[in-house]
C-alpha cells in the first residue's frame, strides 16, 4: 500500500489555490511572525506599497475629502454668524444698545449698574495714584457719554466731562438699568423701614417725590476707609416720571464721586436705590495705590 512521504520542512509552502486557503495560509503565517514585524509591516508594506493599509492615491484622497468637509462646516459657520449679527445690528439697533440693558430681572426689584467697570467687565477700579493707569477708565467713561442721546442733559459736576474727577476724586456713573414697564414709586415720610440711612429720611424732607441713591462702604472696615462721598445732581434722586422707560430712550444718570479715602487700600462700595416697597443696590471695589517716592541717599 502506498505510503505518504513525511513533509520536508526545507520545502515551501504550495501556491494557495483559494481565497480559503490564501486566509488560512496568512493566518499560519501571522502567528509564527512577531508583532514587532506585523506592526511595521501595517505601517509600511513594502512589498505591496502600502502605508497603514491604504495606497498613496487612497491617504490622498481621503485628506482631501477631510480638507473640503472642513472648508464647507468653517465656510457656513461664519456665513450663519456674519448673518445673524447683521439682522440683530439693523434691525435691532444693537450697537446703541448696552449689553446691561439687555438684562431682564425679577418683579421684585430692578438693576443698578456703575460705570466704569475693569477690563474684564468685573465692578472693580484699580490703579496707582498719579499715574496713566487711570486712562482706561477715563476713556471708558468718554465712549459711554459719546453712545448717549444729548437730548436730556444732566447736571454731573467734574463727573461730566473728562478726566472725571480720576487721580485723587475718581467719579462713578450709576443709572438703574433699563426694563419694560418697570416702574416704583417714591418713599414715603413715615416709612417704618430700619434699613432706610438717616441721610436718605432728611432728603425726603425735603423732596418726597425721587427714587433716592445712597452709596456708602459695604462692611465696618470699608466705612472707616472710604472718606468723603459727593453726588452730582444733589440729592441724589431719580425722578419716577420717567419710568416705565422704552429702550429708546436714556436712563437718567447720577454721579458719585469718592474723595479722601484711604490709598492701598480695597475698599467696597455699595450704592443702593430706595423706593416704595423695595431696595436694590449694586456693588464695585475702589482700589488706588499709592505711587511710591524715590528715596536717594547721600
Amino acid at each position: 500500500m502506498f505510503k505518504r512521504k513525511p513533509k520536508d520542512p526545507s520545502v515551501p509552502f504550495p501556491a494557495p489555490s483559494t481565497s480559503k486557503d490564501v486566509r488560512e495560509r496568512e493566518s499560519s503565517y501571522e502567528i509564527r511572525e512577531p508583532c514587532r514585524k506585523r506592526f511595521c509591516r501595517y505601517l509600511y508594506n513594502r512589498e505591496q506599497n502600502l502605508f497603514c493599509g491604504r495606497s498613496c492615491k487612497s491617504w490622498i484622497c481621503i485628506i482631501a475629502y477631510s480638507l473640503l468637509y472642513l472648508t464647507f462646516l468653517c465656510t457656513y459657520t461664519l456665513f450663519f454668524l456674519y448673518g445673524s449679527l447683521s439682522l440683530i445690528k439693523y434691525l435691532d439697533n444693537y450697537e446703541g444698545i448696552d449689553k446691561i440693558d439687555l438684562m431682564t430681572y425679577s418683579q421684585h426689584g430692578i438693576g443698578l449698574s456703575a460705570t466704569p467697570t475693569s477690563v474684564n467687565s468685573y465692578p472693580i477700579i484699580s490703579y496707582k495714584s498719579n499715574t496713566n493707569e487711570d486712562k482706561k477708565y477715563v476713556e471708558e467713561l468718554e465712549t459711554f457719554f459719546k453712545r448717549r442721546k444729548r437730548d436730556t442733559a444732566f447736571d454731573l459736576g467734574p463727573c461730566g466731562s473728562s478726566p472725571f474727577g480720576y487721580g485723587n476724586k475718581p467719579c462713578v456713573i450709576v443709572r438703574i438699568n433699563k426694563q419694560l414697564g418697570w416702574s416704583a414709586k417714591p418713599l414715603k415720610l413715615n416709612s417704618t423701614d430700619a434699613n432706610i440711612p438717616p441721610l436718605v429720611r432728611d432728603w425726603m424732607k425735603a423732596d418726597q417725590q425721587k427714587l433716592w441713591l445712597h452709596c456708602r462702604g459695604y462692611h465696618s472696615y470699608d466705612k472707616e476707609h472710604i472718606g468723603s462721598i459727593s453726588y452730582f445732581p444733589y440729592p441724589p434722586g431719580f425722578d419716577p416720571a420717567l419710568y416705565p422707560i422704552d429702550m429708546k430712550s436714556d436712563s437718567q444718570l447720577i454721579a458719585v464721586q469718592m474723595a479722601d479715602f484711604t490709598l492701598g487700600m480695597s475698599i467696597a462700595v455699595e450704592c443702593t436705590l430706595y423706593f416704595d416697597g423695595g431696595s436694590s443696590s449694586t456693588t464695585f471695589l475702589l482700589y488706588v495705590t499709592p505711587k511710591r517716592k524715590v528715596i536717594l541717599s547721600v
